[in-house]
């Protein structure tokens, strides 16, 4: 059954969560679940189990693979494919369950749209946690998975719209809320704030019952839509700014800031809303890309301030500098050469200095760089090389470099 995401429901979830329906996902794991003996594998599950038992245990035991690049327990947890899509990452759950349990007044906290669980988890081992969702599946869902890593003590759980119980003043009482609004539609991404369900107002009528309150929003947020009195925080997680949140009250914050995961640690750089230094851009500098959410946070006089760099264009978010320095919060390369764009020189130089692998980047170019690459000669076995495409002034030009 390759439709995951009609595999695993109401009925076989029951199935999945008895001793039977584990001890079976236990073993169809250690055997390994791949494409070319899936059909083989279905058939002898079928041979013993119901057809839809059978496609849920394959759907199971294959989304739990996928799931451990966002949670490291993903053995012992139940998704859905829509659902485990959707669903925080751990390192991001568990920055921001920390930034709210450090600033948060004593007391509860509501996860407002909970899902599958994803940040239930990381609050639930600071808090104690009432939780609210509406879908029944997904509620399920996150119930067998708090319950799995032995959580259930720390959260209550309704399958009910908390809006609802916000107008009839049945909210329960708490020190914070945080909320994950849909932003997507008809399966397709959401891009304004007031397009998002619960919308807007709505979230931010829960001042009115909690002290602080987070809400989940797309990293592309509009400046222009966020509303007043909010701190907005732009996470970074493997090298992708992957979500923002708004803050309110005492989660506010600093204003605006970043938050970038190296991998093991999280770093944070707050923008003052300083107009960052200009300054050339020569052969033997080093040019740094800052990391995603740096961008968005718009730190760069920041970022320009540890690392004694500044920007060669001010419209362009790469920063220069005379010497290298060790950060998590940006990418850096070695200046070879910088030239005004053209194809033809670009294969010359390549040739020149024997670039046999190239990466490709821009920046401000009016193209896609990866048109190129079928059209570039590169030396077989020769070394690394990054050619980024941007431009300084309104002269388009390229930066011949290496990491």
């Amino acid at each position: 059954m390759s439709d995951t995401a009609q595999a695993i429901n109401l009925r076989t979830l029951d199935f999945l969560l008895s001793p039977q329906g584990q001890r079976a996902a236990d073993t169809l794991a250690a055997q390994g679940v791949d494409a070319a003996r899936l059909p083989a594998q279905l058939a002898a599950l079928r041979r013993e189990y119901a057809a839809e038992e059978a496609g849920a245990l394959l759907a199971l035991v294959r989304l739990r693979r996928q799931a451990l690049s966002k949670f490291p327990e993903a053995d012992r947890l139940f998704f859905t494919a829509e659902a485990l899509e959707q669903a925080t990452a751990r390192p991001i759950a568990e920055h921001r369950a920390a930034w709210i349990d450090r600033h948060a007044p004593p007391g509860p906290v509501l996860d407002l749209g909970c899902g599958i669980g994803g940040d239930t988890l990381a609050l639930a081992r600071l808090r104690r946690i009432i939780a609210y969702e509406i879908d029944p599946l997904r509620l399920r869902l996150a119930q067998a998975n708090v319950a799995a890593l032995g959580l259930a003590d720390q959260v209550t759980f309704h399958q009910a719209d908390w809006r609802a119980a916000l107008a009839a003043g049945d909210l329960p009482a708490a020190a914070a809320a945080f909320a994950d609004p849909a932003r997507r539609a008809g399966g397709r991404r959401l891009f304004r704030l007031d397009a998002i369900q619960p919308p807007l107002p709505a979230l931010l009528a829960l001042q009115q019952a909690v002290p602080g309150l987070g809400i989940k929003v797309m990293p592309g947020v509009d400046d222009r839509e966020l509303p007043p009195g909010c701190g907005v925080e732009f996470i970074s997680h493997e090298g992708v700014c992957k979500e923002a949140a708004l803050w309110f009250g005492p989660l506010a914050g600093p204003g605006r800031w970043a938050a970038v995961h190296d991998g093991r640690v999280w770093h944070t750089l707050v923008a003052h809303g300083a107009a960052p230094p200009l300054g050339p851009l020569r052969p033997g500098m080093t040019l740094y890309e800052p990391d995603p959410a740096v961008i968005r946070a718009g730190a760069f006089a920041e970022l320009c301030a540890q690392l004694d760099a500044h920007l060669f264009d001010a419209q362009i978010a790469y920063l220069a500098a005379n010497a290298r320095r060790a950060t998590p919060l940006a990418q850096s390369f070695q200046v070879l050469e910088i030239h005004p764009f053209s194809l033809k020189l670009l294969q010359a130089r390549l040739a020149a200095l024997e670039i046999g692998q190239v990466e490709l980047k821009k920046r401000g170019a009016p193209f896609a760089p990866e048109s190129l690459r079928g059209r570039l000669k590169l030396r077989p076995g020769g070394r690394p090389g990054v050619v980024l495409f941007t431009r300084q002034g309104d002269d388009r030009i390229m930066i011949l470099a290496q990491r």
